[in-house]
């Protein structure tokens, strides 16, 4: 079978407990003004405190000095390189925020009688760091060892773990600020309802402004060069990698929504058509040194138009057919209920990329490509093995990272329909049975994944696979359920 050639052994942290304390106060109140406006008003208050480890051992990293931080008193793991990596105390926990007061406003107001009502909201929420930002607790303190065989070809099995330290892995480190303010979020919407004989028509802006989120980036990146990359290049040279939290992240979501409702005879509709934009500001990590740009949220379509009907069958007591039927037919024949719903949207975003060199001369082998014209194509022109211009998109010029923005390029749009049949059984006085009978995507229609975007690839621009249920598609599926409710 032959001798080991390496051998690893772990260093774990045991018997430590990861304490968080949080408190939250809110308050809210209605007050009905007038018959036709009433106001709903609130304030919340947060308070996240720091993690902390029973043992002490927690650290950080200042990213001025390159020195990893530890508090007073704690003791980092003998095999930690402190010849080239400086370890120093001082202050590690974050310092809490008492600032994070969240204030929410709501109206509903009937300006033309019972047919018309204006509503409106706002609310702010405030981000909470995340726990990778705030209490590191491994770093220096935990690491693992590797040991080589180096024996040879002689007969007696080598001691896997011989006495010595073994070889400790080049080091990675992240940090964040200790002072820092919580991001924060502001949501707001407006309604317009108009209610006609039978008809109900709505029309509804949703917006939401994002401001100081928290994000990490890699700043151990050197200057993009022509110069090959080198360790020698990176800003610390002790660590391979080295990222650091920041907090100037922006966000901008605005969507339109008309929906309308009807009822003829025993059918009902619901229809609504959404015109949506979500834009973000951290999207480019790629390259630290790169300003800030507002780009496209890749989940977030264009458009979608959404059917959702109900069909009370004409079948049993009242009903156009059987409508005199007996009590055994009435329950097989009657209630039952037909629900149809279709799902139109337009196609996600994706970003073209490239794979196999490092134009930038960071230690960055793939990215974002050049982008040198529009690379969408017509709606027309769009096929299976040809979805975008693949000629639009190159690899960088050497020196620099590739200047494409994030998902420029629009996917297949999404075409389903489902259909389900159910009726309830009454079984006793307290005891149900739902039956229903479901067909997902029943016209069987395929929805197409995005294409290939890594442009050094052979089947770029082709797109070879549908989506999955998960993602909002699949092939037709039949599933029949039953629900007994006491």
């Amino acid at each position: 079978l032959g001798y080991p050639f390496s051998s690893s052994r772990l260093n774990p942290l045991t018997n430590r407990t990861q304490t968080d304390n949080e408190v939250g106060l809110y308050i809210n109140d209605t007050w009905k003004v007038n018959s036709r406006i009433t106001l709903d008003w609130g304030v919340r208050w947060d308070r996240f405190g720091s993690p902390s480890y029973t043992d002490g051992k927690i650290f950080n990293w200042d990213n001025q000095t390159g020195n990893v931080v530890i508090p007073e008193g704690a003791q980092i793991s003998p095999l930690y390189p402190v010849n080239t990596i400086r370890v120093v105390t001082g202050p590690v926990r974050t310092n809490p925020s008492e600032k994070n007061f969240q204030p929410r406003f709501g109206v509903a107001w009937r300006p033309w009688g019972q047919n018309w009502v204006v509503r409106g909201g706002y609310a702010m929420f405030t981000e909470q760091i995340g726990r990778f930002a705030r209490g590191q607790g491994t770093g220096p303190y935990q690491l693992n060892e590797t040991f080589f065989n180096n024996t040879g070809t002689i007969l007696p099995w080598p001691n896997p773990f011989p006495a010595g330290a073994g070889a400790i892995a080049s080091q990675s480190v992240s940090g964040y600020p200790i002072n820092t303010e919580n991001g924060r979020t502001h949501q707001f919407n407006a309604t317009i309802e108009r209610q006609f004989k039978d008809v109900g028509l709505r029309l509804t802006y949703q917006g939401m402004r994002s401001y100081g989120m928290n994000y990490n980036i890699e700043t151990n990146k050197p200057q993009p060069s022509t110069t090959p990359f080198a360790q020698s290049r990176r800003p610390f040279t002790q660590f391979v990698g080295a990222s650091f939290a920041r907090n100037d992240g922006e966000q901008k979501f605005n969507a339109f929504t008309v929906q309308g409702q009807r009822k003829v005879g025993a059918v009902t509709f619901d229809v609504h058509w959404t015109l949506a934009s979500n834009y973000w500001n951290y999207q480019n990590l790629e390259n630290p040194y790169s300003p800030r740009f507002f780009e496209r949220d890749p989940s977030t379509v264009r458009q979608r138009f959404v059917i959702n009907t109900v069909f009370q069958l004409p079948f049993g007591k009242g009903k156009q057919f059987l409508t005199g039927a007996n009590r055994v037919v009435e329950q097989i024949v009657g209630g039952w209920q037909l629900y149809w719903i279709a799902f139109m949207e337009t196609g996600q975003f994706f970003t073209p990329t490239f794979a196999g060199a490092d134009p930038s001369g960071t230690n960055t082998t793939s990215g974002r490509a050049d982008r040198i014209a529009n690379g969408n194509l017509p709606p027309g022109e769009r096929q299976l093995n040809r979805w975008f211009d693949v000629s639009a998109f190159t690899r960088p010029q050497p020196g620099r990272f590739g200047n494409s923005g994030a998902n420029v390029l629009e996917g297949p749009g999404l075409h389903m329909h489902n259909l389900t049949l159910g009726k309830t059984f009454p079984l006793t006085e307290r005891l149900r049975f739902t039956f229903m009978a479901a067909a997902q995507n029943i016209a069987n229609h395929p929805n197409f994944t995005n294409p290939a975007s890594n442009i050094n690839a052979t089947n770029v621009g082709v797109i070879s696979g549908t989506r999955s249920f998960a993602a909002g598609g699949g092939a037709r599926q039949i599933m029949l359920r039953g629900r007994i409710q006491f």
